[in-house]
């Protein structure tokens, strides 16, 4: 994971060879009109740019693109053909603080599992309660907007914050890095979040001890879930009980805020994340 200060432009031009790259940014939205976050790799020379999101005022759009070896779809910047790259550049029509991901750092192996208890008290919130049409497709929206409530104390409007992250090249809502972006308007310039691919639980773990929650994709089957979350869904992580082996979570898909408080076997939730590739959204206060 690669950090940089406020810029309009971040340059790494050697890291460790990686096929994939996910950019996450915090900022404010732009005044008026709308913006480009833009993209280009370095294999055995620089690709042409490309353009990864648009971002706006009053709305926000992917991309699915294409240019030479390198694809952007969604979320997602690929490396083609069995290629890898070993630096990238990401430029913006505004300063933003940049969060880029690669799988170039991957380990082996994840640290083994925790020992210690721990639970981080989001307040329960469902997506199926919730007075919005398409309430079923909001379980990005709703469970960023509850951890974002927990962080801040303040009160945020599920429904409201969905539409700010609304994805019109798509139509969807569950843009990984479009719900991040959002929570930087509320969070400020003491957070940051990002999304990754983690390791293993362990990370997840470490998070919940410093306080605060961490965001997941899963796929189903999932025992004890409220649907079988085929296409995938996000949930709120709130906690490990090592006795019971046990992962608290937060999951919106439950047709009640109090009936949103769940609890998954480790080893069923370990699995269901691994079918998204460990996906994670990270929230951390900055010192």
């Amino acid at each position: 994971m690669f950090h940089s200060p406020a810029t309009q432009e971040f340059i790494c031009d050697s890291v460790p060879p990686f096929s994939e790259m996910i950019i996450s940014w915090n900022g404010p939205r732009p005044q008026t009109g709308q913006g480009g976050i833009y993209v280009r790799v370095l294999i055995d020379e620089w690709t042409l740019w490309i353009e990864y999101m648009t971002w706006g005022a009053d709305e926000q759009s992917s991309h699915k693109t294409q240019a030479g070896p390198v694809r952007v779809y969604q979320d997602l910047l690929e490396v083609l053909n069995g290629q890898e790259a070993r630096g990238f550049q990401v430029k913006a029509d505004q300063p933003l603080r940049f969060h880029v991901f690669t799988n170039g750092d991957n380990k082996d192996s994840p640290d083994p599992l925790p020992t210690e208890p721990v639970y981080v008290p989001v307040a329960g919130l469902s997506q199926m309660a919730l007075q919005h049409p398409r309430h079923r497709d909001l379980c990005s929206p709703t469970s960023t907007s509850a951890v974002v409530r927990f962080l801040t104390q303040k009160a945020i409007d599920p429904v409201q914050f969905a539409e700010k992250v609304r994805d019109h090249g798509f139509d969807i809502y569950g843009n990984w890095v479009f719900n991040l972006a959002e929570s930087s308007q509320y969070l400020g310039p003491s957070w940051n979040t990002w999304v990754e691919r983690l390791q293993g639980f362990a990370e997840i773990h470490r998070r919940l001890l410093l306080g605060t929650p961490v965001i997941v994709s899963v796929r189903g089957p999932l025992p004890g879930s409220a649907q079988p979350y085929a296409h995938g869904h996000l949930l709120v992580v709130s906690g490990f009980d090592p006795k019971t082996g046990e992962v608290h979570c937060m999951d919106p898909a439950f047709p009640s805020d109090e009936q949103t408080h769940v609890r998954y076997r480790l080893d069923d939730f370990v699995t269901a994340w691994e079918r998204r590739g460990r996906v994670a959204y990270i929230f951390e206060k900055m010192d």
